[in-house]
């Protein structure tokens, strides 16, 4: 007898909490404080931050993300005692002064060709004067990120640096009561988008226009943007990574979704569902599907805080062996404002450079996306399932509740 799917809300049942409650300021202020005291810890005075999430988690604001992501436009440095400094970009300083109380216009030399380093040097003795200001003039900068130009330019200027990873993966694998709540307003916009995306599957349509369709469902409920493009219909399934293309779905397809979408306030939606174009799925179908589905349900019945990675890999459940070799890289990931890490890989898994299994353990209020690809080699189609949970006392809760393909696990 197979196992019954466990219960989950019907779409029009879930309760979303009320945007009117989140306490922003709250919210601002934690995040801070986790940050900071993770600076602390692990001994960084000050940090200079580049990340776009970094930013938002240490500020509260996100300006263009996608383009500043890419331009190193905007920047902030953070003391490990004390307020931020944000450096924005010009043009939106009255954005972020709306939240921001210090706020000064950035410096950028990322297209300024034969002219950037001395553009460079400029910023580099302005990062000098802001350390001096904090009266951290002498100490080690923690920095995420920085481009050649940058980096040479805080040699010349003789400031000490240090990876700031160490503290920003503490301070934002735990997340906080305003996190959370974030979390399940946005966990209700990934079943919108799941139901959206399902309902338009039919013979005719193309990959793109489903990708569309997701879009709009997330966009229509304020959320913020898709990061992937990860629709893909039968033979375009296997290999998974395959984004969306002009294929056409036909009668018969499975038809594969990751919504790799940052939702409302930039929080990850990260969910994926395999669906079948159709009503009379082929015995191969179905055991991939059941194979996946095995795989996700098993990872969640093992998620309990306290529990290290290195044990949950061992005592996850194990893909059989006609499928080993199209793995997932990894079978476990966080989940914040981008996909965290670390995440937790296969122990066994020999393809490539070798994984590294981190020496951490889950935490209550942590949020993991349990995952599973499920493909034979040479096989016309594959499955991709995954569901996103926030540990608890008492085990995983789903943050995203949308049901399974109940006729690929009959």
């Amino acid at each position: 007898m197979l196992p019954s799917m466990p219960p989950r809300p019907r779409v029009h049942q879930l309760s979303v909490p009320n945007l009117s409650e989140i306490d922003f300021g709250k919210l601002r202020a934690g995040r801070l404080a986790r940050l900071q005291t993770m600076l602390k810890r692990h001994d960084f005075p000050v940090a200079l931050l580049y990340s776009t999430a970094n930013i938002r988690y240490a500020t509260g604001v996100d300006v263009m993300a996608v383009w500043t992501a890419g331009t190193f436009a905007r920047y902030c440095l953070v003391p490990a005692e004390g307020a931020p400094i944000l450096f924005e970009y010009k043009g939106s300083i009255h954005v972020s002064q709306k939240v921001v109380r210090d706020v000064r216009p950035a410096y950028t030399w990322q297209y300024g060709g034969a002219a950037a380093r001395d553009k460079a040097r400029e910023w580099a003795r302005s990062i000098r004067s802001a350390l001096r200001e904090l009266g951290l003039e002498r100490e080690c900068l923690a920095v995420d990120k920085v481009d050649a130009a940058g980096f040479l330019a805080l040699q010349e200027e003789g400031i000490a640096i240090t990876d700031v990873g160490a503290a920003t993966v503490d301070a934002r694998e735990v997340k906080t009561p305003e996190e959370v709540a974030l979390f399940a307003i946005n966990g209700g916009i990934g079943d919108a988008m799941l139901a959206a995306f399902e309902a338009a599957i039919r013979p005719g349509i193309r990959e793109y226009e489903l990708w569309a369709v997701l879009s709009d469902a997330l966009l229509r409920r304020h959320g913020e943007g898709l990061f992937t493009r990860l629709v893909a219909s039968g033979t375009n399934t296997n290999p998974w990574l395959t984004e969306a293309h002009d294929k056409v779905v036909m009668p018969g397809d499975l038809v594969g979704v990751d919504t790799d979408a940052n939702g409302y306030e930039g929080y990850v939606i990260d969910v994926s569902r395999t669906f079948l174009c159709g009503d009379t799925p082929s015995p191969e179908q179905k055991e991939a599907y059941r194979v996946a589905y095995d795989c996700v349900m098993g990872m969640f019945d093992l998620v309990r805080p306290g529990m290290t990675f290195q044990e949950f890999a061992d005592k996850a459940p194990r893909l059989p062996a006609a499928y080993a070799a199209q793995r997932y890289p990894t079978m476990v990931h966080q989940a914040g404002l981008e996909d965290e890490g670390p995440g937790i890989p296969y122990p066994d898994d020999d393809r490539g450079p070798r994984r590294i299994m981190p020496e951490r353990e889950l935490k209550e209020n942590m949020v993991l996306c349990l995952e599973c690809y499920a493909g034979k080699p040479g096989a016309p189609f594959g499955v991709k399932l995954e569901d996103q949970v926030l540990v608890t006392a008492d085990g995983a809760r789903l943050i995203c509740t949308y049901p399974f393909e109940a006729k690929l696990l009959d």
